[in-house]
């Protein structure tokens, strides 16, 4: 199927999405033979597959003025893939609802296409189409689009998790996770800057801390230790007000711990965890702020980042000089940054590397 309307849909920095021609059928049916591309789906596709599929893009397209367009990259590639949104094709406790989605040439993975785009289709669902919500969903080992997922803003509970109805009980994909975002989310998202700040150290901090392991170690039975890190836990140091917990249990029990804070209303977060440390956020009601941000470092007792935490946390505790040096740079950082999360972090790197340095010395 050949649209007679080539002119691009929306433009991103690098990318151009658009309606599909005949020529973008050959290079998707190979991105749908490619087993990397196709790991977390139930098979490869052939070539008739692909083209039926394509085909069935097209007319939703062409019948809705929006869905799964083709993506370009001017001046490198002229067909990478898709992105955009869709109905999805089966009954499950959140349908009818609008996903987004994506699929790209393994060749252009690693660079941002996929979160660059979908950012600019989220914005389309909610601007253009004013779309109550959107969601996207993939199979729970799939981590690298769960990644892009939270990227663009999604949020994940793991009381949405799914079964997939079109896969059979046996199959190994069959669970599902489910993100989502609310216009309302989107708009508070889209227009509010991440709050790079400093405030002095309070008080109630340990007891911000204490009350909230005592509620972890109520569910949380296998745990071997739980520790305030962070600003917060560090008298005369302030920062952004956030309680930093470190919580080590076998490394056998971290898949099992991991479910139980779940619960406990802590969105898990792929996109700075890894196999040896597993992250956490929730935001809990304060008595001085109304909500507060908690962050949970899962580990455990020999890892890297265990030792690393409790180490730094201890140095500081014991060489008030570092306290206030460390707290001048994080003050200085703060109101220069001018919100740019990356500026703040660079600004903090020297005094963070010089105080390592000491740790692995000081006894």
């Amino acid at each position: 199927m050949e649209n007679t309307n080539c002119s691009p849909i929306i433009q991103t920095d690098r990318l151009v999405l658009r309606q599909w021609d005949n020529a973008d059928f050959e290079p998707f049916a190979a991105l749908n033979a490619d087993p990397r591309v196709m790991e977390y789906f139930p098979s490869t596709l052939s070539r008739q597959e692909s083209d039926n599929l394509a085909n069935r893009i097209c007319t939703q397209l062409a019948e809705q003025g929006w869905g799964l367009w083709a993506v370009s990259v001017p001046g490198i590639a002229n067909f990478i893939g898709f992105i955009g949104l869709a109905r999805p094709s089966f009954d499950a406790h959140f349908t009818p609802a609008v996903e987004i989605g994506w699929r790209l040439a393994f060749d252009y993975w690693g660079k941002g296409y996929a979160t660059e785009g979908a950012k600019t289709a989220l914005a389309y669902g909610f601007e253009t189409l004013n779309l109550g919500e959107i969601v996207s969903f993939t199979a729970v080992k799939n981590m690298r689009s769960r990644r892009i997922m939270e990227k663009i803003g999604l949020h994940h509970n793991s009381q949405d998790d799914f079964d997939h109805p079109k896969l059979a009980e046996s199959h190994p994909l069959k669970r599902h996770v489910l993100y989502r975002m609310s216009q309302q989310e989107w708009r508070r998202h889209s227009h509010q800057k991440q709050k790079y700040v400093y405030k002095p150290y309070s008080k109630i901090f340990p007891d911000l801390f204490q009350k909230e392991k005592e509620r972890i170690t109520s569910s949380l039975v296998s745990v071997l230790s739980i520790e305030h890190v962070g600003s917060t836990a560090i008298p005369g140091l302030g920062g952004k007000g956030i309680i930093d917990i470190a919580i080590s249990v076998s490394k056998e029990e971290m898949e099992h711990a991991s479910g139980i804070l779940q619960k406990l209303g802590y969105e898990f977060k792929p996109t700075f965890s890894t196999s040896d440390r597993f992250y956490f956020v929730a935001y809990l009601a304060d008595p001085e702020e109304g909500s507060r941000r908690y962050h949970i470092h899962l580990t455990y007792p020999a890892s890297k980042e265990w030792k690393e935490l409790i180490g730094f946390r201890n140095y500081l505790r014991i060489h008030p000089e570092a306290v206030e040096e460390y707290a001048n740079v994080k003050k200085e950082a703060a109101k220069m940054a001018n919100q740019n999360g990356e500026q703040y972090r660079k600004m903090k790197e020297p005094v963070l590397q010089k105080i390592n340095a000491f740790i692995k010395w000081d006894s």
